[in-house]
């Protein structure tokens, strides 16, 4: 596959230049980050929410950052949790299972999206398989964009890393102490 026929056909009829951005076989937007080599904060991600009374919401962030699902309920005055996979399958159907675009305009859903995407000059979105990316110049994004909802309802994700405590490590106790990183 390499480009979902919804985000193609989407592309087309607004006239938006893009190019495809191929990587190795790869599942999570951090995983899909490294993979293709980019920074994972130019990597829009999209997250498929659902409400009590079954409308969906898709949310369009940066990889390196989580919803803040408080907020969004806030924003939205409903309840949202996540969908499961069946879902995203009825939901995205010319898509690889989890490999979900971040134009949900394509598909006839209601978008919100982080403006901190704005801070770089190209913006990937999964393509709809897990091998490749659209890339799209920032001002393409932002009018993709235009008419959705811009909002802060993300932040970013603390990771986490294992440094050595002391100078050595045995089996018994291993000497790694967690430590937040990037």
């Amino acid at each position: 596959m390499s480009i979902a026929k919804r985000v193609e056909k989407y592309l087309e009829s607004q006239r938006v230049p893009y190019r495809l951005h191929r990587h190795d076989y790869s599942e999570g937007s951090f995983n899909t980050a490294q993979a293709a080599q980019i920074d994972d904060a130019a990597l829009a991600k999209a997250v498929l929410l659902r409400d009590e009374d079954f409308g969906y919401r898709l949310c369009v962030l940066p990889a390196q950052h989580k919803i803040l699902r408080h907020t969004l309920n806030q924003i939205f005055d409903r309840h949202l949790e996540l969908v499961d996979e069946d879902e995203l399958a009825e939901v995205f159907p010319d898509c690889a299972p989890g490999a979900v675009p971040a134009l949900g305009q394509a598909y006839g859903l209601e978008v919100i999206w982080d403006p901190t995407l704005l801070a770089h000059e190209n913006i990937y979105l999964e393509a709809g398989d897990h091998e490749h990316l659209v890339v799209l110049r920032r001002n393409d994004f932002e009018r993709l964009m235009h008419g959705a909802l811009s909002d802060a309802f993300s932040s970013k994700r603390k990771r986490h890393t294992f440094r050595r405590k002391g100078g050595r490590r045995s089996l018994a106790s291993p000497g790694y102490a967690l430590s937040e990183g990037l």
